[in-house]
Parts: C-alpha cells; sequence; structure tokens
C-alpha cells in the first residue's frame, strides 16, 4: 500500500445506510487524496441451469442497479478527487468482487451494519471478509461512526517493523489534519507481566516507548505537521485498541491474509476490532518491502 492512494479507491454499495456513509468516507478520502473513487454495487447469480431462477436473478440485479443509482443520486454531480466517479454494477459475492478490485486500487471501503454479536459469529459478514482474504488494504465504517475528518487518528502497532501501518497513519493525519497516536499494546502472558510487575521502575515501559520512538521518527520528519504522541499500554491489543474511541476517531491497525474461513475461526485482531469499533478502521496489509 503507497502511503497516497493515487492508484484508487473502491467502495462497494449496496442501498443501505450505511453503505452510503461509506460512500460518504470513500469519497472524502478520493478528494484528500486526489485519488479516482469507483462505486461496485453488485448481485448474486445462482449455479444452475434452473429456469425458475431467472426472475429472482432479474430481481437481485434491479436491486443492485438501484443500489447502484442511489450512489449517483448521493454523489450529485461531485468529480471526487477531481476525477468523475465511476459507478459499475457486477455479478458475484460481494466479499469476492471487493477483493479482486483491491489487486489493482490502493483502498476499498465497505460500511457494516449494526449486527448482534451472534449474528456475526453465526454469519461473519462483507465487511470481517474482506478485510480478512483481500490483499490490499480495507476500511470499514460501521453503523453511526462520522464520516469527515476524524478528531484523532490511532494506529495499532506491534514489534515488528511495519512501515505499512505507520506510513497510512501518518499520510492519512497528514491529510486530515488529525492528532495522531501510535500505540503498543504488551504482552498479557502470565509469565511476561510477572517480570514486568517486579520492575518497580517500568524500565520496560521507557524501553519499548523508546524502541517504537525510532521507527515513529522516520515518519515524523516526513510528516513534519502531524502532532503524534506515543502511548505504551499493558492488555489485551484489541481492547486496548477499542479503548476510549468514539465514532469521531480514525482506527488504523495491520493485519494479515487468511483463507476466509480461517480468518473467521482465528479472530485477529483486526477482526475484533472490525466488529467492536465505533469509528472507520482501516486495515492495512503490511507489504515488508515498503521503505519509508
Amino acid at each position: 500500500m503507497t502511503t497516497t492512494w493515487y492508484q484508487g479507491i473502491v467502495v462497494g454499495v449496496d442501498g443501505s445506510d450505511e453503505s452510503l456513509a461509506a460512500l460518504d468516507w470513500a469519497a472524502h478520502a478520493a478528494d484528500l487524496h486526489d485519488a479516482g473513487l469507483t462505486v461496485v454495487a453488485t448481485y448474486l447469480v445462482p449455479f444452475t441451469p434452473d429456469h425458475a431462477v431467472v426472475d429472482p436473478v432479474g430481481e437481485v440485479r434491479d436491486a443492485a442497479n438501484r443500489a447502484a443509482e442511489a450512489a449517483r443520486t448521493r454523489l450529485g454531480s461531485r468529480a471526487t478527487g477531481g476525477k468523475e466517479p465511476e459507478v459499475v454494477v457486477v455479478p458475484g459475492s460481494a466479499a469476492y468482487v471487493l477483493s479482486e478490485r483491491s489487486k489493482n486500487c490502493d483502498l476499498v471501503v465497505v460500511g457494516r451494519r449494526g449486527l448482534g454479536a451472534f449474528d456475526r459469529v453465526l454469519l461473519g459478514s462483507t465487511s470481517a471478509a474482506l478485510a480478512a482474504t483481500a490483499p490490499g488494504a480495507v476500511a470499514v465504517v460501521p453503523a453511526g461512526a462520522a464520516t469527515g475528518d476524524p478528531r484523532r487518528i490511532r494506529v495499532g502497532v506491534g514489534r515488528d517493523d511495519e512501515p505499512d501501518v505507520l506510513g497510512a497513519a501518518f499520510a492519512e493525519a497528514d491529510a486530515r489534519g488529525s492528532a495522531l497516536e501510535v500505540l503498543h499494546a504488551t504482552s498479557t502472558d502470565p509469565v511476561a507481566s510477572a517480570v514486568l510487575e517486579m520492575d518497580p521502575a517500568a524500565s520496560w515501559r521507557e524501553a519499548a516507548k523508546a524502541d517504537l520512538a525510532d521507527r515513529v521518527a522516520r515518519w515524523s520528519e516526513k510528516y513534519p505537521q502531524v502532532t503524534c504522541t506515543i502511548v505504551i499500554r499493558r492488555g489485551d491489543p484489541a481492547a486496548v485498541l477499542l479503548h476510549g474511541l468514539t465514532p469521531d476517531d480514525l482506527l488504523v491497525v495491520g493485519g494479515r491474509r487468511h483463507r476466509r474461513i480461517m480468518g473467521r475461526i482465528l479472530r485477529s485482531v483486526a477482526d475484533t476490532v472490525l466488529r467492536s469499533s465505533p469509528c472507520p478502521v482501516v486495515v492495512v496489509h503490511a507489504r515488508h518491502s515498503a521503505e519509508v
């Protein structure tokens, strides 16, 4: 993922309020990054020769066309990123189509409905499947989240160097004029915790902060206008990342690609925050060849 999305942004719509909010977020991101915007509505085609399914296929295709028209109406004459947005209707599942599109763009955006916990565990969702399987970055905009510039951008970083994650967070903070919080969660392993508790001076926190500061410094040099703070907290990574978030924030996290079913079974940190975050979440699939 580049730190400016010149190759384009793709957003999936289905006519719901959540998908139209995601469209608003994506259009604003396209303006900020001078990126082209493609709006995609999808519909499923059954794998059967049964002529009895012709009308249902027509119905779902018509629904996709209505979703596309709603997106055109929402955008009006707006030229996102200085370019006329493209609106397309294509067959296939939303997760698969958008995942394929992410190979040739820099960001895919989808909305997230407010499903109950049982529904999310049982059924999964397009946003969860997309974030787990897409090769590119994915932004998920939950119901009720703000779609303008956030008051704060929080980025979660691990021990290893993650240039894509930090780069994406700094680029967003710079483009949106938002404060950036770089957050690292330390291990909750019982043995590691016991060792840490034996250090009354909490030197582990200072050591972790110093190590992280070295990694952050490179991006601060590139984006000197970004106000950045480093926070070290001990606890479950997902819980630490979610703590104190509001609909007016933006969360950036790293993700690892999984097969769709494995992504749901493994319940990664990214998957957990996607299901519970009140604010938009950008999941960056790190590419270790990226450099400042």
